[in-house]
């Protein structure tokens, strides 16, 4: 069984690093995207492509940032679960063990 404390270690762990399946909707809408921007392109002076690469930059920093966030958020969300569902005991009733009585 893989230790995804070594993974993690050697930085084998990169989730951020996939790649895009061929048949799915992200893949047609990638396509989509760029097809759409080359087309603004070849319509655009050079100061309305300047603008617009800065456009697009500012909007990949803002994608990058709110996506870690999100990855943040849910990777803070599922400890929290783990950590009820192991380490709290607040509950009116005792534990379900067979060593009760």
């Amino acid at each position: 069984m893989p230790n995804i404390l070594e993974d993690l270690y050697y930085g084998n762990l990169t989730p951020c690093q996939r790649s895009v399946r061929p048949d799915s909707r992200v893949k047609e809408l990638m396509q989509k995207q760029s097809d759409l921007e080359s087309k603004l392109n070849e319509s655009f002076t050079e100061e309305q492509r300047a603008n617009f690469e800065q456009y697009l930059s500012l909007c990949a920093d803002l994608l990058d940032a709110n996506c870690l966030d999100c990855f943040a958020t849910g990777f803070r969300l599922g400890a929290r679960f783990a950590h009820e569902i192991f380490v709290e005991t607040d509950a009116p009733f005792a534990e379900l063990t067979m060593d009760e009585t």
